[in-house]
């Protein structure tokens, strides 16, 4: 039975337009080497290990089970759904090979499988429940659901089913309605608005300035960053309410001040310590916003260990990018203020290019859906940052 995969695209400027005109899919950690004769998962781990000897183990084993789904798993006639980098479309094709090592097509794009792209434009909202518990982190992905590959068979061959709705497809379990779902959701919401923005600008529509909707997505991103520091800060806070040793192990949380009134109401059993933890924060951190570094340490120094929060982070970041280019904690935090400034420059200051004024800084599509990637993958970081301690 043929299964439905999903890759993210390489972080190179010409990788899609590389893959479609090769008609290929290829994933990362080319120093790994020719995989042809290592067929098995202890195989591939074997030589990850020995040439990643930088790299976590962790990591290591994380690429290794990648790169033995990309080299074993994968299986002629499979589905191959494409996150794209330069748009927030979808590309969608079809397993036409076994896998292969190349050497001629660049540094970083040795690990291949030989795909039939079918469309390249499929809109995410039509995977909407698809991507839905995608792992932020993840470069390739199997996708668990058993009636993907025939939903897309039909959408590919003429019919237009409509996007399913996740909630009324699958129950709604504690997991799937925790901060890091949620901030999945708004994310999505964010490039469903490049999407249609990037439709408007095809049709060449003139009756408003069709940019406006890639900067309300952008603006979207950064709010969804920020609703889900603050519902992971309290998530974590109930959950370390409930362990007798937390203030012991984090002083953040072994200090945070709760009022008499809300304490009377743990004595007397009205409310639990996690609920009155809840409130107390809901009464005294709701005025705060989570999108500078410094202030999205300070929130997470309540529940975990941020002793080189942002080093950390952009370690989890470079080893999970399989590609070779590292990164450091002071370039994340440049970056993501970069992307906070861009946006108070769209909610309150017009965004003027300075070396053009009075008009407005360029955005597109492209730019667009690489800053709602990077932030869902810098989410995914932070929690495997704080997971390490």
């Amino acid at each position: 039975m043929a299964e439905a995969w999903i890759v993210r695209a390489g972080r190179e400027d010409d990788y899609e337009e590389s893959i479609f005109k090769h008609n290929i899919i290829s994933i990362g950690w080319s120093a790994a080497g020719d995989l042809t004769s290592r067929s098995t998962q202890q195989d591939i781990k074997d030589v990850v290990r020995a040439n990643y000897p930088e790299v976590e183990p962790r990591s290591a084993d994380t690429y290794a089970i990648q790169l033995f789904a990309f080299r074993s798993r994968m299986r002629v006639g499979d589905l191959v759904l494409l996150l794209r980098r330069t748009s927030p479309d979808v590309a969608v094709g079809w397993i036409t090979g076994s896998y292969q090592y190349r050497a001629d097509l660049g540094r970083t794009m040795r690990h291949v499988r030989p795909v039939n792209w079918v469309r390249t434009d499929l809109p995410r909202s039509v995977l909407a429940t698809e991507l839905l518990n995608l792992p932020a982190l993840a470069t390739i992905f199997r996708i668990n659901q058993p009636d993907v590959v025939e939903r897309m068979r039909r959408l590919l061959g003429g019919a237009t089913p409509e996007a399913p709705d996740a909630a009324a497809d699958q129950p709604v379990t504690a997991q799937e309605s925790g901060p890091f779902v949620n901030l999945q959701r708004n994310l999505n919401y964010a490039r469903n608005l490049a999407t249609a923005g990037q439709h408007l600008a095809q049709l060449k529509v003139r009756a408003f300035e069709v940019d406006d909707v890639f900067r309300a997505a952008w603006v979207q991103a950064v709010a969804a960053l920020d609703h889900w520091v603050r519902q992971e800060i309290r998530e974590r806070m109930r959950r370390l309410a409930e362990q007798v040793d937390a203030a012991e192990k984090f002083q953040g949380f072994g200090a945070f001040s709760m009022t008499l009134g809300l304490f009377q109401q743990v004595q007397q059993g009205k409310l639990t310590l996690a609920e009155a933890l809840d409130q107390q924060l809901r009464q005294t951190h709701s005025h705060l916003t989570y999108q500078n570094p410094n202030k999205i340490r300070e929130g997470f120094a309540l529940v975990g260990n941020v002793n080189g929060l942002w080093d950390r982070v952009a370690r989890v970041l470079s080893e999970q990018a399989g590609d070779g280019v590292k990164t450091s904690g002071i370039e994340v935090q440049q970056q993501l203020r970069e992307i906070v400034h861009r946006r108070n420059k769209i909610a309150h200051e017009y965004d003027e290019d300075p070396q053009n004024a009075p008009r407005k800084r360029p955005i597109d599509a492209a730019a667009t859906t690489q800053t709602i990637d990077w932030i869902e993958q810098l989410a995914g970081a932070i929690v495997a940052a704080l997971e390490q301690e």
